[in-house]
């Protein structure tokens, strides 16, 4: 149990080092912890560079879950500078939903139990 929830605190520091990286007017995160799932919700508002920020999430989000590499990688995630790491937080989720307009950004991860 310990080792899922610093799994899911790893992924919340590498998604909010990314969104930070785009100096956001303000951001939200929000962890629903439901029976069959983890769900993880990050609205960001008023983005520089909003659209090289939509183009990485959906190159890094987009990497298919491999739990078998996730046990030997997760500890890694947040530990170096490289915007990369985004895509070993692909490859610890089940989806990602990115929805975006002009102002705002939000995407929504989920991670199945």
């Amino acid at each position: 149990m310990r080792h899922e929830i610093k799994k899911i605190a790893k992924m919340v520091d590498e998604l909010t080092t990314f969104f930070m990286e785009h100096h956001p007017k303000s951001l939200n995160i929000k962890i629903n912890d439901l029976p069959d799932r983890e769900v993880i919700t990050v609205e960001a508002e008023a983005l520089d560079y909003i659209e090289e920020c939509i183009n990485d999430l959906k190159q890094f989000l987009s990497y298919p879950r491999e739990r078998e590499m996730e046990e030997y990688y997760w500890e890694l995630a947040g530990e170096t500078d490289s915007s990369e790491e985004l895509g070993l937080v692909g490859t610890m989720i089940d989806e990602a939903t990115i929805g975006y307009d002009e102002e705002k950004v939000v995407i929504e991860l989920i991670r199945n139990k």
